[in-house]
């Protein structure tokens, strides 16, 4: 099973793929990502870490974003660390990749990478964002990969669906 979840921000990508995993209680290899609130001085961080990993704050930041929406990304860490936590991973396992976004497009290893997983024996859950990229596109167009729509409205059958669609039992 190769699951591509699209959709706006805010449409549940993440939280999908996070219930779904839970229901699969298989180990979990890749990485994740996540917003954190803004600090003090205004500025919000995306975090970048390995999938197992529960302290977001323990990971790299890939992007930091000011109080004006400005932000400054950091392609290179796509590269390393990000490609690196795609990297040994026994084929048969579980991958997620949570969340592929804009700023892989400056990064060649990290998405050389996530061609790999997608091409090769993994069972995969991904979140992608609908924004229209080279590699986002090929992404979303990859023929082993099964790619679904999320809404705010259809986010809870959708759910329901993949349980029933791969045998996730909870």
């Amino acid at each position: 099973m190769k699951i591509l979840i699209c959709g706006d921000v805010h449409a549940g990508k993440s939280t999908l793929i996070r219930r779904l995993i839970d229901d699969m209680k298989r180990p979990v290899y890749g990485f994740k990502t996540r917003r954190m609130p803004p600090d003090p001085d205004g500025v919000s961080r995306v975090y970048l870490v390995p999938a197992a990993e529960t302290d977001f704050r323990s990971g790299c930041v890939i992007i930091e974003i000011d109080a004006n929406g400005r932000y400054t990304g950091h392609p290179e860490l796509m590269d390393s660390p990000g490609a690196d936590y795609l990297e040994g991973i026994p084929e048969g396992s579980l991958v997620l990749l949570d969340e592929l976004g804009t700023l892989e497009s400056a990064s060649p290893r990290f998405k050389a990478a996530v061609m790999r997983i997608l091409s090769g024996r993994y069972d995969v859950l991904a979140s992608v964002k609908a924004q229209n990229t080279d590699f986002l596109r090929e992404v979303r167009r990859h023929p082993d990969c099964e790619l679904y729509i999320i809404t705010p409205e259809n986010r809870d059958a959708l759910y329901e669906q993949l349980k029933r669609e791969y045998g996730i039992v909870t």
